[in-house]
């Protein structure tokens, strides 16, 4: 039994020393200069890609920062998933699909910004006044009858997320968390 024990705190800790170098390399990554910020790279894709960006993600493959988008496109109808070299914006792969029954929450928030005469990149722009650290994920949704942007951001103290209600394009301090 005490073996067991003690496996089991040294893969605990050894867990946490991982999950620890994970955040610190990713954190490296995206203070990367030679890297895209991933706000540059929202603004490429809005330019050159029509419809709504309604998820932002990062992935590291082989050392390298991968930047994935969602894009819903209304008149379409269809979702497309993009995946860019973060180091260029160079695009990697593209994936289109039509829109599910399952995508019916981010296209009604995707609907609002359209109708706000919004982007993805500008409520993002909003949601990050006053605030430091690095996104590593972005997305949009509708739950409770409120249309909302949610952010996960990194920095030196660890990650955190924010929520930001698109039609007030005020913080939801109720979603608000450390």
């Amino acid at each position: 039994m005490t073996r067991l024990l003690v496996s089991l705190v040294l893969f605990s800790s050894a867990s946490f020393s991982v999950s620890a170098w994970a955040e610190q390399s990713v954190l490296e990554l995206l203070s990367d200069e030679q890297n895209l910020s991933p706000q540059a790279l929202m603004l490429k894709v809005e330019k050159e890609y029509s419809g709504v960006i309604c998820d932002f993600e990062i992935d590291v493959e082989n050392g390298e920062l991968i930047y994935e988008v969602g894009v819903i496109d209304t008149e379409r109808e269809t979702l497309t998933e993009f995946e860019f070299k973060a180091k260029d914006g160079g695009l990697i792969n593209q994936k289109v699909e039509r829109l599910e029954a399952a995508d019916k929450y981010g296209l009604k928030a995707v609907i609002l910004i359209e109708e706000m005469e919004q982007t993805f990149y500008s409520l993002v722009d909003k949601a990050m006044e006053d605030r430091n650290g690095h996104i590593v994920g972005a997305k949009i949704d509708h739950d409770l009858g409120i249309s909302y942007l949610e952010i996960k951001l990194i920095d030196a103290m660890g990650k955190r997320k924010l929520a930001f209600d698109i039609k007030s394009q005020r913080p939801l301090p109720l979603l608000t968390w450390d």
